[in-house]
């Protein structure tokens, strides 16, 4: 059914129906001082001299358009959609502050940064040339890149040594599998009588056993990349064992775990 409104800015008269009023819950716009309105609130009332004079015939019958006139070509423009529909981008870089702009590429940036460093071991694992290189590099980058050492070592050899009554030398072979440098690992030792029975344990830190023919191995390089070190644990029996002094050790258990910083990858 064809209605007519008029247009509170302006007073201009417009035609319009009920299917168009409701698609845009009544919102029109002036097509002649192109002010929007509710043009359900301005409906005129059917007996007034403009409402005669404005032409309602139907669509199809050709009807003689009045200046500001709804008519097919002009409906999209003239029912504006609801601002709740407007889909528009989130950041328009076009349009942004140099200071947006600025703060963007800052996160983007360090979200990149970030990635690459929790990612590095993998990313410098897949060139062997840069890898060897860390593993020659100073102690600063050495750190940096390291493994930690019950992912990188294996323990090749082992032997057990008395010195005297009271004292023994753990000797140990590890190899690191890695081509990154890895951390010098916590000893954990079990000594065992002859039944294998742990007569008493002992945990070792880094800077209590030594490297073969050098110092302590805290104070060493790390383990390089495909390299194997030797190592030597010193054990004081008298010590370890109080309760059950005569008790001899003849055999021993080995563990290796990682403390503090080894906990990381």
């Amino acid at each position: 059914m064809s209605l007519a409104t008029r247009c509170p800015q302006c007073n201009t008269l417009f035609k319009v129906t009920s299917g168009q009023l409701q698609l845009h819950d009544g919102q029109v716009r002036c097509g002649n001082c192109k002010s929007v309105f509710s043009g359900i609130e301005y409906l005129t009332a059917p007996d007034t001299e403009a409402w005669q004079k404005l032409d309602l015939g139907p669509r199809g019958e050709n009807p003689q358009t009045q200046a500001g006139a709804i008519t097919p070509q002009t409906a999209d423009s003239l029912f504006p959609s609801k601002p709740g529909k407007i889909i528009r981008p989130l950041l328009n870089f076009k349009q942004g502050s140099t200071a947006i702009k600025v703060a963007c590429a800052s996160l983007l940036t360090t979200a990149l940064i970030q990635a690459t460093w929790w990612n590095r071991h993998f990313l410098v694992e897949q060139l062997p040339t840069l890898a060897a290189g860390i593993s020659q590099a100073g102690p600063g980058m050495q750190q940096a890149f390291s493994r930690a050492a019950t992912r990188s070592l294996q323990v090749e050899g082992s032997g057990l040594q008395a010195l005297d009554e009271d004292n023994l030398r753990v000797d140990l072979t590890l190899r690191n599998q890695q081509v990154l440098p890895a951390r010098w690992p916590h000893l954990k030792i079990d000594l065992l009588d002859p039944q294998g029975l742990v007569l008493a344990s002992k945990s070792i830190a880094p800077s209590e056993y030594q490297v073969r023919d050098s110092e302590a191995a805290s104070q060493s390089r790390l383990i390089a990349g495909n390299a194997t070190v030797e190592v030597l644990a010193y054990l004081n029996i008298s010590k370890l064992n109080t309760q059950l002094p005569e008790s001899a050790a003849t055999g021993f258990r080995l563990e290796l775990f990682d403390l503090g910083p080894g906990k990381h990858p």
